[in-house]
């Protein structure tokens, strides 16, 4: 009952503190530039949700879905949440449906839970078959050994 409760209680303080993502930083992110992210980082919005479309995104899930990959890595210097959920889904769980390996390898290495679940009861392996992203199926399940 009580991780009821903070699963909804989380879901509802997510969608309550989401924004609209500035131009600026979807910019930066799109284009992979590391010098300009540096500037638009702050304590406050690295690790907040942001709207873009009809999802819900951080820095570091966003840099993903992108693939920028040298934002991804100073967000993860900066210590960007690697448990951050937004959409219902964390970073782990993007790099499993976008099939980055590399990124998935830097999340474990950042301390990232692989076998976390979120509301719907998906793991990243979920998203990783549904998807077919092959190389992180295999990945995954090299940590069941």
């Amino acid at each position: 009952m009580k991780t009821l409760f903070f699963t909804i209680l989380l879901v509802i303080s997510t969608y309550a503190s989401a924004q609209e993502i500035n131009s600026d930083i979807k910019s930066v992110l799109e284009t992979d530039n590391v010098t300009e992210l540096k500037k638009q980082i702050t304590s406050k919005n690295i690790n907040s949700c942001f709207k873009l479309e009809e999802s819900e995104y951080t820095l570091l899930t966003l840099s993903i879905k992108l693939n920028a990959k040298s934002c991804f890595a100073e967000l993860i210097a900066q210590n960007a949440s690697v448990e951050k959920t937004c959409n219902n889904k964390t970073p782990f769980m993007y790099a499993a449906k976008y099939n980055r390996l590399a990124m998935a390898k830097d999340l474990v290495k950042a301390g990232v839970q692989i076998r976390v679940r979120n509301s719907d009861k998906q793991s990243a392996l979920d998203f990783a078959k549904k998807y077919e992203s092959k190389e992180i199926i295999e990945y995954i399940k090299s940590f069941n050994q």
